[in-house]
């Protein structure tokens, strides 16, 4: 039961959800598929004055803009996992969602965007969007305006949004036909990730782009070239995560000592001699 009273916008228009957001400001929070916002409000730890439900507004889950995927802010695990263009042109992303904790109720309600916007350091969500070198169009009264995935997650919880800013569509480079992997590690079905590992290679497959994510408060990437005997895998994601994530599940020596782990299996599934 959600214990303080809000308003529910369902604007029909981008330009009414972001003027509701121009005015509210950090007392308006937006919705899309809810399964993290309501249990917040249930919970007490959100109480925003006006919600912003994105559900009329007409958003094509998925379409393609030329050699880019575009994933609309309502755009669910399910969707994802149910278009073949996705599988096509995104198939770490695929991986990625056909794993996810919480059945067949969150595949069917939980957004990519919102899981993105919550930033939660052990979520499945930044780490393969870091993979996959992915660009994020915020929408506001003054436009749209494109941040990298480079630049959008910040901290914990925290991300490039400005509180005037929703996020409208993630864009995702084409990755039809390279090679690649994703690697969860977990202690059961049921929990969050304690680290995961994504890679993508190149056009040529010279280069290949791995990011790690859950073992810190923000997924870092490095890029390598694919040549046999590499090595120094394990070194070099030591030097990347200068700050690991500590919580029920693993303190952070045991995160940074498996984070490695899920690099090197990434790789292996790509077909990479880490």
């Amino acid at each position: 039961m959600i214990r303080h009273r809000f308003r529910h916008e369902r604007p029909t228009a981008l330009a009414d959800a972001v003027a509701v957001l121009a005015e509210a400001g950090p007392r308006a929070r937006v919705l899309g598929g809810g399964t993290l916002l309501v249990p917040e409000m249930v919970a007490g730890e959100a109480s925003p004055d006006h919600v912003v439900d994105l559900g009329r507004l007409g958003l094509q889950p998925v379409r393609l803009d030329g050699d880019d995927l575009v994933l609309a802010a309502t755009a669910t695990y399910a969707d994802v996992l149910a278009d073949p263009r996705v599988a096509e042109h995104a198939p770490t992303l695929v991986a990625m969602a056909s794993g996810v904790t919480g059945g067949v109720q969150l595949l069917n309600a939980a957004t990519l965007a919102g899981s993105a916007c919550q930033a939660a350091p052990g979520s499945d969500v930044p780490g393969c969007l870091a993979a996959l070198d992915a660009r994020f169009r915020l929408a506001s009264e003054e436009g749209v305006r494109e941040v990298g995935v480079d630049a959008f997650f910040l901290q914990a919880h925290r991300t490039a949004l400005r509180p005037d800013e929703l996020l409208l569509e993630i864009v995702l480079p084409s990755t039809a036909g390279r090679a690649h992997g994703y690697v969860k590690l977990k202690h059961a079905a049921s929990s969050w990730p304690i680290a995961t590992g994504a890679c993508v290679l190149d056009a040529d497959g010279r280069r290949v782009r791995v990011a790690i994510g859950a073992a810190g408060p923000i997924p870092v990437v490095l890029e390598r070239d694919v040549a046999p005997g590499a090595g120094a895998l394990a070194a070099e994601v030591a030097a990347l995560l200068q700050q690991t994530w500590d919580d029920v599940l693993a303190d952070a020596g045991y995160r940074r000592s498996v984070a490695p782990v899920a690099a090197r299996r990434a790789l292996e599934q790509a077909g990479v001699a880490p």
